[in-house]
């Protein structure tokens, strides 16, 4: 089946599920995910899958979670996670669009100490150069290339997640290397004239812990927080360390190959990391499996430091109730990248379910991601 056939078919078949399907079975970007999960899953037989759909999880958490074996009323089901996408209501335009995340973050983390955001220099829309810095010049590309001589450039989409469709840009003697790929300054142009909506922004150098363990690339913590329903005091709900691999070169997203650590919470330490195959098999590992640096047990320095830093941010924004912060441990710094609405619950719970996390799932229980 050609892509546009196969196209036609995918939406045809979003708009018979949506007549035909209660209400709580339906959601689209669920039955997007699920086709995909289908695809390429190695869970065995027909059946799974079924019970799989109707009790809201991907075909490779089947896997992932062992579900198997274990009690699935434990879990947060994928399903679930996307239909509560709306949780933040008209506040998710704050974490959706990249440049109004960085401005707004920008003014509500004054005054803490050693927290940033990573800032843009410039954006591109449509093939077209958009200064945000004084470094960059609006319309001129010649200014990007004045500015590698000195740093490494990241472009992301303006909206989107999970490291779909990032470049990693940079100088390498005469040439120039777009995601390890040669090119000369005038096929760089043509390039970047190609993208629509892109920020542009100067690779962090990572410093301490993190770049330790994988110097190959920036190696982000995802740190969750939110809003007790009852308290109406902010906590963390979860966190993992993500670190780069062999499958995810310069990322360390889990959806592009990288590996997870899930963060003790009380203590900071380490658990072993894992990485994921797309049919929801996994590997193991309690060493970097590129630098041979220990994971498991490892501890964040300043941990504690960490948790008031961000608990104090997530306090000054009450209307976000749930947010999965993406952030970059450099030394004693830390560097806001993102905010995630709905972030994906697949690597967390490939190590314990949910319910283990007590508070974490009265939350849940609350806005009714469970029944």
């Amino acid at each position: 089946m050609n892509k546009r056939l196969k196209k036609t078919a995918g939406r045809t078949f979003l708009f018979l599920c949506k007549i035909f399907l209660p209400h709580k079975y339906y959601d689209r970007i669920f039955i997007n995910q699920f086709l995909k999960s289908s695809d390429s899953s190695k869970i065995p037989g027909l059946r799974k899958k079924i019970w799989s759909f109707f009790h809201g999880f991907l075909p490779n958490e089947y896997n992932r979670f062992n579900l198997s074996v274990n009690d699935y009323r434990g879990y947060i089901p994928a399903r679930s996670n996307f239909q509560k996408r709306t949780l933040n209501g008209t506040f998710n335009s704050i974490l959706a669009n990249k440049i109004i995340f960085e401005k707004h973050i920008k003014s509500v983390i004054e005054g803490i100490d050693n927290v940033h955001v990573v800032e843009s220099i410039g954006f591109i829309e449509d093939g077209y150069l958009k200064s945000l810095k004084q470094s960059i010049t609006t319309g001129d590309f010649i200014s990007l290339k004045t500015f590698l001589n000195k740093a490494e450039i990241i472009l992301k989409p303006t909206i989107g997640d999970s490291g779909v469709g990032l470049f990693h840009l940079k100088k390498e003697d005469d040439s120039y290397s777009l995601n390890s790929k040669k090119l000369d300054w005038e096929e760089v142009v043509s390039e970047l004239k190609n993208l629509k909506h892109y920020l542009v922004q100067e690779r962090l150098r990572q410093k301490g812990f993190s770049s330790d363990i994988n110097p190959d690339a920036v190696n982000s913590m995802r740190i969750a927080t939110m809003i007790d329903p009852i308290s109406q005091q902010p906590f963390i709900a979860y966190g993992v360390h993500r670190f780069g691999s062999v499958h995810s070169g310069f990322l360390d997203n889990i959806n592009q190959g990288g590996i997870g650590s899930v963060i003790n919470l009380e203590d900071g330490k380490l658990s072993h990391a894992m990485y994921f195959s797309a049919d929801g098999q996994n590997e193991s590992y309690d060493k970097h499996p590129l630098s041979s640096k220990p994971i498991a047990g490892e501890k964040i320095p300043g941990w504690d430091s960490v948790k008031d830093r961000i608990i104090l941010m997530a306090g000054r924004m009450p209307y976000l109730k749930y947010v999965g912060w993406d952030i970059i441990l450099s030394d004693d710094q830390l560097f806001i990248m993102e905010g995630n609405v709905s972030p994906g619950l697949d690597l967390l719970q490939a190590f314990f379910p949910m319910k283990n996390l007590t508070q974490t799932w009265n939350f849940f229980k609350y806005y009714n991601y469970v029944d």
